[in-house]
């Protein structure tokens, strides 16, 4: 049973690629042609398929922006962005597009510490780190093994030298696949749907009007009610808005 379920995800796998990769290239031919319109109709019905890649997204941004749909080209380049945290073209393209927006809204610093180990984690993918983590392993046990049966002084002192940093980048590396992958699946970070919305102090119509926020601008959910979503800017003022006026990046 598993050898034919295996043999028709492989035959799933040779028609979709194909069709995916015929798709990106009209879609590309599209661009260039300046059919920006359809050529994001053909980028999205690849992501329709699950597919992702910081460059599909890149260029799906791109035809919106050439569409002057802001929001949309700038929800695409963020998507890039959580792919591939240094995409340079897009992060280009997005610092462009933001200038775009009304709201100028200047971040809350962030602890040097914590863009340095999110730095350090966007080096590789997930599966990356957990690879080169079971390798570390790996290479700790070999290590143990020298330091427990070899009879000569200085392999045992190499092999608990090598054992002992080994563990150390084995965890180190674990924690690098489990933070970037928490990263990926990340779905607190939206962006205003609507040309503007009006932020209330609690989640109904009735609530104290706090301030509003236009389109394209950046929000974190920090959590829903019904039809009502808490959301936090990067400057740090929160308030709810209704669900329907973000999309989830």
């Amino acid at each position: 049973m598993k050898h034919k379920i295996y043999i028709l995800l492989l035959a799933v796998m040779a028609v979709v690629l194909p069709v995916n990769a015929a798709t990106m290239a009209e879609a590309d031919a599209l661009y260039a042609a300046g059919d920006f319109s359809q050529a994001a109709v053909q980028y999205e019905s690849i992501v329709a398929t699950g597919m992702e890649s910081a460059d599909l997204y890149y260029n799906l941004g791109n035809a919106y922006y050439r569409m002057g749909k802001i929001a949309d080209a700038i929800i695409n380049y963020e998507r890039a962005l959580r792919i591939d945290a240094n995409h340079e073209d897009a992060l280009h393209n997005l610092a462009f597009v933001e200038r775009l927006t009304v709201d100028k809204i200047d971040p809350v610093e962030t602890i040097f510490l914590v863009d340095w180990w999110k730095a350090i984690c966007r080096v590789m993918t997930p599966d990356a780190w957990a690879y080169t983590s079971v390798a570390l392993f790996v290479l700790c046990l070999l290590s143990i093994g020298f330091m427990l049966f070899s009879k000569v002084m200085w392999m045992r002192k190499t092999g608990f030298s090598v054992a002992v940093v080994a563990l150390f980048f084995t965890v180190v590396t674990a924690f690098c696949a489990s933070s970037r992958q928490a990263e990926l699946d990340d779905k607190s970070k939206a962006v205003i749907y609507v040309p503007t919305v009006t932020i209330k102090s609690s989640p109904d119509e009735a609530g104290k009007e706090l301030f509003i926020l236009h389109e394209g601008t950046r929000v974190i959910i920090k959590s829903s009610l019904d039809k009502w979503v808490e959301i936090q800017t990067e400057a740090g003022s929160i308030g709810w808005l209704p669900a329907s006026s973000i999309v989830v990046i």
